[in-house]
């Protein structure tokens, strides 16, 4: 993984903090690393495909918005970095 996607995964992760949600926002993740939306992008799109996130089903909260749910692996990965 690039150094990118893995600070933003790992903002991402304190985002849940000690909660049971999985619910993250890669744009505020994004705001506090200073990616721009290109770099976003592309680590968006790694980060699904590599299963640390995934699009939020719910049609009125969804990757558009920014909001995606971080899988088990994508905690994972980061505690155990």
């Amino acid at each position: 993984m690039d150094e990118r996607s893995l600070q933003l995964l790992k903002v991402m992760r304190e985002q849940l903090g000690e909660t049971t949600g999985r619910t993250v926002d890669a744009g505020v993740a994004a705001k506090s690393v200073g990616m721009y939306p290109e770099t976003l992008d592309r680590s968006l799109l790694y980060l699904v495909r590599a299963g640390y996130i995934e699009e939020y089903a719910d049609r009125a909260v969804n990757s558009r918005d920014g909001v995606f749910l971080i899988t088990l692996q994508g905690i994972a990965a980061i505690d155990n970095a």
